[in-house]
């Protein structure tokens, strides 16, 4: 039935790990995400006695830098005392999360080939019926952009720049033609060049780029220069114009002005910006089911070269919801997961996720040899256990583990 970071945790307390041992070192990850409380809760099923976690986070991070996920994991590993072996696996958990993450969010917006825009705001003009092709400075009315409420914090530091450019979805577009003739030509004898060579609004994928004055910024809306759009147009970014970078002689270099970030874009220098670095949409109990992972597996001494896993994994169906909207199971993380690590898997048996991003992450970082689940393992089954998820699913919703005694020469395995 899948794989949960919680129900695998919860699945090493079935094995004999102390639960308090598990829960206090999921509890000490959490300290620079908020408060965590987490109880080891055992249950009787009709599969047996099994464990399951609840864990009870008070955080404002709803979201987490995938560099201060490193910074935090390397802290607790240190403060755990962690062997290399288990300090490996949860870096490597991690790492592949992180992988998986970003790999999800660069492709969000491509869905069989269509692309996906998400506006995040209205530019509000004069032009209700018409719309000049190139605004004069002059010109007359009230020009402002007034982004969703949710995205105010977005502006913050875009006061300190002159001017902007405006990207809109020119939703009046009545549609296309590869071929256009220009306007402010000679009627006698009009040129026909390629919609790519022309300004025209109507374009496969109708965007408008405007560059305007940033007058004022009032909360979510920024007071602008003219913009030749209609009244009611939707804004699907908005960026500050750059004089030195973009080789204007309009305005300013805003606050990047005499940084040295700005003279190695002037150079051309290769570099990273940290907020290229994935973001952890869903970063609640990410930390906290790593470390108790990390940590039930040291306990149990369990060798990570010899470790199993019967196949094909379960990923379940339909839809899950997220913080940033409903997404088909399995979720884009999880399929990056299964895909970069060629997890055996299928779909079903019920129609909800089974395998989550920070469960297929673990999956993967335990590095297994993956086995048909008609083959059992050659010796003796020492212990089993059985992590509970929380919802409540038929068949039960648990994933099961064994620690397996091998012939005399061999070690443990789970």
């Amino acid at each position: 039935m899948g794989m949960a970071g919680d129900m695998f945790s919860a699945t090493l307390i079935g094995l004999g790990v102390p639960a308090s041992t598990v829960t206090d070192a999921m509890e000490r990850a959490a300290r620079p995400l908020g408060r965590a409380k987490v109880e080891a809760q055992y249950v009787r099923t009709k599969e047996g006695p099994g464990t399951r976690i609840r864990v009870e986070l008070k955080t404002e991070k709803a979201q987490l830098r995938a560099v201060d996920a490193r910074v935090f994991l390397d802290a607790a590993v240190k403060e755990q005392g962690l062997a290399p072996p288990y300090a490996g696996f949860a870096r490597r958990a991690l790492e592949t999360l992180i992988m998986a993450e970003r790999e999800a969010h660069s492709n969000e917006r491509i869905n069989d080939g269509t692309l996906q825009l998400k506006p995040i705001g209205v530019a509000r003009t004069p032009y209700a019926e018409t719309a000049p092709r190139q605004p004069r400075k002059q010109a007359k009315g009230n020009f402002h952009v007034d982004l969703f409420p949710e995205l105010a914090t977005g502006l913050s530091g875009l006061e300190a720049f002159s001017h902007i450019y405006v990207i809109s979805y020119l939703q009046r577009s009545p549609g296309y033609s590869l071929t256009v003739t220009p306007p402010w030509q000679d009627d006698e004898s009009p040129r026909t060049v390629g919609v790519f060579a022309s300004r025209s609004p109507n374009r496969p994928t109708p965007l408008g780029f405007s560059l305007t004055e940033v007058r004022r910024i009032e909360g979510n809306r920024i007071y602008t220069g003219p913009l030749d759009l209609f009244d009611g147009t939707l804004v699907v970014d908005i960026k500050p114009h750059v004089r030195t970078l973009d080789e204007t002689d309009l305005g300013d270099d805003g606050w990047l002005a005499g940084s040295d970030h700005l003279q190695m874009h002037r150079n051309g220098v290769p570099h990273r910006h940290a907020q290229e670095d994935a973001i952890l949409h869903e970063a609640r109990d990410i930390l906290l089911d790593i470390l108790g992972a990390a940590k039930g597996l040291e306990v149990l001494r369990i060798a990570l070269d010899k470790v199993m896993c019967l196949t094909p994994v379960c990923v379940g169906g339909g839809n899950v919801r997220f913080s940033h909207g409903v997404l088909p199971v399995p979720t884009p993380a999880v399929a990056a997961i299964l895909k970069q690590h060629t997890i055996p898997h299928v779909t079903g048996p019920v129609n909800t996720e089974l395998l989550t991003p920070t469960g297929a992450a673990l999956l993967a970082a335990l590095q297994p040899t993956w086995c048909p689940r008609e083959m059992t393992p050659d010796g003796r089954v020492k212990r089993q256990g059985l992590g509970l998820g929380t919802k409540e699913l038929e068949p039960v919703n648990g994933l099961r583990a064994s620690l397996v005694n091998l012939r005399p020469d061999r070690t443990p395995l789970i």
